[in-house]
């Protein structure tokens, strides 16, 4: 299966929904331990009359998935696909403590409406009139790609022609509070212990053909359960590469989803030593969130497209020219792994 990206957009925590921007001002990655998205102005994208009423979540997916939609030259797509972790926390949170303190009387309905995680598909669908297939995919860090696969089965199966696919998910002072008691997020002073938690927004309108503004291509995707260790990740990672008509030495780059915990990211970096390949952390660059691999997708794309991989991804960075296919290699607390392989179209 193959799917071209005739076009895609990024809200993370750097200026990543600026089509000119590439991390040309960052030198090292931030440390702090939560990322939050540097948001756009949503006007510029989405009817004034819309804003008001939408949460920080569906705002950076409506833009995200509006701004791919117009670089792909669609006006309509013939399905919309999401995936999110943890979907419309911040309403779901609302509404809970708005029932708490008012004793579960006079509640307003809004935070209620829009606390469910298909809300972000359900906006796009209303405001471009998309009656076809719709559907989200909430599987914890396998989210976004369910949602690619799924878009990839329907260009196969020549049920849809132009998919919107995107990956959404937010951080607020509770998500932090909750994943702090329970030791995942970096506390100051820890290097090697804990992780730096983000949100984002990545949207990819995907095609069975190649357009003119095609800037890559998805040749295949793949997830897994359960690593025993970085032998069986290695192994898994040859079989899927061959599947996508691949091996291991046509990869030029490897984007790696270690998180910065130690104890969780064992295996990966083992198996980062073991492939051999130069390697991008690039949850250096968005931090730790359930769709993150949406950014290394779109991470992946931007690079092949430019042919250029910034310095803040990679410091020691030897290579400029003759990028054709990336390895993202992603995994979750040492949990859910999956590979996506990227290439130049």
């Amino acid at each position: 299966m193959t799917a071209y990206i005739n076009g895609l957009a990024c809200i993370s925590h750097y200026n990543t929904i600026d089509e000119n921007y590439f991390f040309e001002d960052v030198a090292v990655p931030a440390t702090s331990n939560k990322l939050s998205a540097t948001e756009p102005v949503y006007k510029d994208f989405i009817p004034v009359a819309f804003i008001r009423r939408m949460s920080h979540i569906v705002k950076m997916g409506v833009s995200a998935g509006t701004i791919s939609m117009k670089k792909a030259g669609l006006d309509q797509v013939d399905a919309i696909i999401t995936g999110t972790g943890i979907g419309c926390y911040d309403d779901t949170d609302k509404f809970l403590r708005a029932m708490l303190e008012n004793n579960e009387q006079l509640l307003t309905p809004t935070s209620f409406i829009q606390s469910t995680h298909n809300t972000v598909a359900g906006q796009l669908a209303l405001m471009y009139k998309c009656y076809g297939y719709n559907f989200t995919y909430v599987q914890q860090n396998h989210s976004l790609e369910y949602a690619m696969l799924d878009a990839m089965m329907l260009l196969k199966n020549k049920e849809a022609k132009n998919v919107l696919v995107g990956g959404i998910d937010e951080v607020n002072n509770s998500i932090v509070e909750l994943f702090e008691r329970a030791g995942y997020v970096r506390k100051e002073g820890q290097n090697n212990k804990g992780y730096s938690i983000g949100e984002g927004a990545a949207f990819f309108a995907v095609g069975s053909e190649r357009t003119a503004t095609s800037c890559a291509k998805i040749d295949g995707v793949k997830c897994l359960q359960k690593v025993n260790d970085a032998e069986e990740l290695m192994k898994q990672a040859e079989a899927f590469l061959k599947d996508s008509g691949l091996e291991i030495h046509q990869i030029s780059l490897l984007l790696s989803g270690t998180c910065g915990d130690a104890q969780f990211d064992s295996k990966l970096c083992a198996f980062n030593e073991k492939i051999n390949l130069p390697v991008v952390h690039f949850k250096r660059l968005c931090g730790e969130y359930f769709t993150s691999s949406g950014f290394a997708m779109w991470l992946a794309a931007t690079i092949l497209k430019r042919q250029f991989v910034p310095r803040a991804a990679l410091p020691d960075n030897k290579i400029s020219t003759g990028l054709k296919h990336i390895l993202v290699v992603n995994h979750y607390q040492d949990k859910l792994y999956s590979f996506m392989c990227v290439s130049a179209c």
